[in-house]
């Protein structure tokens, strides 16, 4: 089963079909991002045996893995990736690791709701240029019984990526 991203807030939930995806509001790119809190090309994700490589092309929002601001870090299933103003969670079985289960029952997805918008966010949701927004309070862990972050590898995408437009046949709408 390919890698996907569950929608936690509004929008839908992106399947991960390619080996490297350019996401952002540019019609150029592979997955399509409507809020105008997404860069034009914000950010890229590539598969990388079993988690993905997530990295920042510079956007204004950047991108949070787990609450936490970075430029690049892997993803593995169950973490959670923000992208500008909109939380997916990833959920995948990589190929080594995946066994047959037994049929379960369909279960409904729980989505949390979005607050509410108000007049303000509905004027910078027409706005051209993408809104920053404020970065939320870290939280440190606490002294004693807390259990360690798990210490996120680096990556190296290379700086000078050369992204080349997709022809129209190509061209696919964001599942």
């Amino acid at each position: 089963m390919p890698p996907q991203l569950v929608a936690l807030t509004e929008g839908p939930d992106i399947l991960l079909d390619k080996p490297i995806l350019l996401l952002g509001r540019h019609q150029e790119c592979d997955v399509q991002l409507g809020s105008r809190k997404v860069s034009r090309r914000h950010c890229c994700l590539a598969q990388v045996n079993d988690y993905l490589v997530v990295r920042d092309l510079g956007s204004t929002n950047g991108i949070r893995i787990n609450g936490i601001r970075v430029l690049e870090g892997s993803l593995r299933p169950g973490d959670e990736l923000a992208i500008g103003n909109q939380r997916y969670q990833l959920e995948w079985a990589p190929a080594a690791a995946a066994k047959p289960a037994p049929p379960a029952k369909p279960v409904a997805k729980k989505r949390r709701a979005p607050a509410a918008a108000p007049a303000e966010d509905e004027k910078l949701e027409s706005s051209e240029q993408p809104v920053p927004l404020p970065d939320p309070p870290r939280e440190l862990p606490a002294a004693t019984g807390a259990s360690p972050a798990r210490p996120q590898p680096s990556f190296n995408l290379p700086n000078n990526l050369q992204l080349k437009p997709i022809s129209r046949e190509q061209q696919r709408p964001a599942v």
